[in-house]
């Protein structure tokens, strides 16, 4: 559990227990003293409020100069970029000397949506070829350097968001050179050690996407010059590993993120991005699941797949990863029910593409992977305290017993025995869980006494 949902937690035990009379008000002031506030979503809303204004400044500066383009003359232009990048920077200079952290951050990323628009001036002036993956490098480059030079969290989601648009653009088809590979490693690095060192919600998830698109579009690279089937095949030979690589963050993430055995001296900051990197990984686990339901419900893998999966070294890698973080959590805790858990969503989550491929057409023991997958996955959020992955568990199950109600519409015998043998399995999941859970609550009981 991350520092944000720990206080809010905290928070409301606290109120609880103070209503039973368990904690004086000396007490609950120490240890809100202690602890700190919990922090309000409300808080947060003159930064959202503010940085949305900031960006409206700067699609201003840029709307006001193409509404006077001929007005205006060139060097007037120029001149006029230079000063606001210059004025901004020393605005977030001095702001951050005064210890207004939030205040310097925004006028970064002013500086930072200027500087972009300065780049389209610059192109537009002097009728310079369109380029739009050029520009995005540069782009990404200069928020890079805005987001390192003045420490600003807001410059690295701009530097994030062009690295993707980059990435988009040189990536179809997916055939890259040294050089772009290079890049993108670099990219990918630069931003996430910015993440590691000033980490922020909008910052992690971007990153993790970046990552995400950086590892499928080399894998597709791969498989544009390994592979020997026909480009519909490769098509299912990426599900295997899109699923594998969300067990494998999921895993890693959990691992490190010290939920289950925090590790003193960790970073706040590295605890964050593992946090997000499990939740992250739930929810390719959950999308890969779905589609490979709904694909197997709609095409029929050739039996040429399975023959060439075991060629496919990529998804043993991955696949080896998450094994080794599985059994590594196991040793450090080898009796941890949310390990197990997660071990059997993970475990599950990869089976179902798996199914897809080697089960052509066996729709019953597909959908019935499924379903236990899913329900793997929100068990496994309610054993580790994290409501996000029982969010994501829960959402895609009642999206695959929808698609799975449209599918068996047609037949109302099939549809009887579906829903009597999924209501049969989640009753007993159900009945499982409430016994385990009185069982702890009773031995907890014993031990308090």
């Amino acid at each position: 559990m991350n520092r944000t949902s720990y206080l809010k937690q905290l928070e409301a035990d606290l109120a609880r227990w103070s209503a039973k009379g368990w904690i004086g008000a000396d007490g609950l002031a120490q240890i809100r003293a202690e602890i700190g506030e919990t922090p309000s979503g409300w808080s947060r809303l003159p930064a959202l409020f503010a940085g949305i204004g900031t960006i409206c400044l700067a699609l201003a500066v840029a709307a006001f100069v193409a509404a006077n383009w001929e007005a205006i003359p060139r060097p007037v232009k120029l001149t006029g970029i230079a000063v606001l990048l210059l004025a901004a920077h020393g605005f977030a200079a001095a702001m951050a000397a005064r210890g207004q952290r939030t205040v310097a951050d925004l006028a970064t990323m002013f500086a930072t949506l200027v500087f972009v628009s300065g780049l389209a001036l610059v192109g537009q002036i002097y009728h310079l070829p369109s380029d739009w993956a050029g520009g995005a490098l540069l782009v990404a480059i200069g928020a890079l350097a805005a987001a390192w030079l003045c420490a600003s969290r807001s410059s690295l989601v701009v530097a994030a968001v062009a690295s993707l648009a980059w990435l988009s653009w040189i990536g179809d088809p997916p055939r890259p050179t040294q050089a772009e590979v290079v890049i993108a490693l670099a990219l990918l690095t630069a931003c996430l050690a910015h993440v590691l060192r000033m980490t922020s919600f909008a910052g992690r998830w971007l990153v993790l996407l970046l990552l995400a698109g950086v590892y499928g579009w080399l894998f597709a690279a791969w498989l544009d010059v390994s592979y020997l089937l026909s480009s519909s095949d490769m098509e299912f030979s990426i599900l295997p590993v899109g699923a594998t690589f969300g067990a494998l963050l999921a895993v890693w993430g959990y691992l490190l993120s010290g939920s289950q055995t925090p590790t003193a001296g960790r970073s706040e900051d590295v605890g964050a991005l593992a946090h997000s990197a499990a939740s992250f990984g739930v929810m390719i686990m959950v999308g890969t699941v779905l589609l490979s339901l709904v694909i197997g419900f709609v095409e029929t893998v050739s039996e040429e797949v399975a023959s060439e999966m075991p060629h496919v070294w990529p998804l043993h890698l991955t696949s080896a990863l998450v094994l080794a973080g599985l059994v590594w959590q196991g040793l450090r805790s080898p009796a941890s029910r949310p390990v197990h858990m997660l071990a059997a969503a993970a475990v599950l989550a990869i089976a179902c593409p798996l199914v897809l491929v080697f089960l052509p057409g066996n729709t019953v023991v597909l959908a019935a992977v499924t379903l236990a997958a899913l329900v793997a996955i929100s068990a496994a959020g309610s054993a580790a305290s994290l409501s996000a992955w029982s969010a994501w568990g829960n959402l895609g199950l009642a999206a695959a017993l929808l698609y799975l109600l449209y599918e068996t519409v047609g037949s109302l015998l099939g549809q009887s025995v579906f829903f009597f043998v999924a209501g049969l399995l989640l009753v007993a999941v159900a009945i499982v869980s409430a016994r385990r859970l009185r069982k702890r609550s009773v031995a907890a009981a014993e031990g308090g006494q």
